[in-house]
This record gives structure tokens, sequence and C-alpha cells, in this order.
């Protein structure tokens, strides 16, 4: 072996040999707590609400005994009037005419005239609808505990106000 080789052994076994003996340990000590702080957290809750209100509706019944009437006399008041009124080929089509404007104009004046006193009927409708409004408010959500360890300051956060803090120290010689 040359003294170049020998050299850079003799120092890899005296590293290696002193890393051997080198020693740690870790111990856990524990640090009193001088300030916990409660730690507050915003939550916005949604709130449905239902409300109701009352609405006057008007009433509608449809087709009337009395608008069906009034367009069957219309119809054929109007089909005799319009067969009167035409001649020849044009008569046909004056009666048929005179018919449909009779139904149309017979409806209209049975259902105006023809219902009593012409009021409409109304009633009271319960509406509901839901509103979401929303809440906010502050929950306790823990706890910032701070200790000094070696004149530094630590913080942990817990469920729960702390009295001390676990610091684990690891020695070395």
């Amino acid at each position: 072996m040359s003294s170049k080789y020998s050299t850079h052994f003799t120092l890899a076994l005296l590293f290696a040999g002193s890393a051997l003996m080198a020693e740690s340990f870790s111990t856990t000590e524990y640090v009193s707590v001088i300030k916990s702080t409660p730690i507050y957290s915003t939550i916005q809750e949604e709130i449905p609400q239902e409300r109701c209100y009352d609405v006057k509706e008007e009433v509608k019944s449809g087709i009337a005994v009395n608008d069906i009437v009034g367009a069957v006399a219309g119809g054929a008041l109007g089909g005799v009037i319009g067969h009167q009124i035409g001649g020849g080929s044009g008569k046909t089509v004056a009666t048929v005419g005179g018919a449909v404007l009779g139904t149309i104009a017979g409806q209209k004046a049975a259902s105006t005239y023809g219902s009593g006193n012409g009021n409409p009927t109304y009633q009271v409708i319960r509406k509901c609808e839901t509103v979401k409004t929303y809440k906010t408010r502050q929950v306790l959500s823990g706890y910032q505990n701070i200790a000094k360890v070696k004149g530094k300051e630590i913080s942990v956060e817990s469920d729960t106000p702390l009295k001390q803090i676990p610091v684990t120290a690891t020695y070395s010689y």
C-alpha cells in the first residue's frame, strides 16, 4: 500500500471511530404556558323561513251556461239574417258568415249581460314562499398556547387551554 492511500485509510478509520463513539439522547421536557388565547372561527348559517301572505284573485268559472245559450241563439239569428241578405251562390256564404258572427256576438252579449249583476267574483288565496336568511356567529375553535423555551416563544394550538407544553430536547456529546 502506498503512503498516500494509507493516510486516507487512517483518516477514514478515525472518522468512523469517532462517529461510533459519539452518542446522543433525547428527552421530553415540559415548559409552562405563559398565555392561552381563545381562537374563534366565523360560521355563516343558512336559515330557511316560510313567509305567507293572502292574495285576492278573481274566480273564473270558464264558459257559463248563459254563454252557451247566447252563442247558440246568436248563431241561429245570424244565420237567418245572413240567409236573407245573400242571393244565389253568395246566399250560402252569407248564411255561414252570419252564423259565425252571430255566435261570437251572442256569446259576448250573454257573458256581459247575462251573468246577473256583472260583478266578478273574488276569493282569498294563501300563498307561501321560502326565503333564506343568513346568520353569522363566532364559534370557539380552540386555544393558542404560548410558552418560552431558552428565550424563544413557541406556540401550540389545542382544544383546551394547556398548563404545560411538551418539548423534545436532544443532547449530543
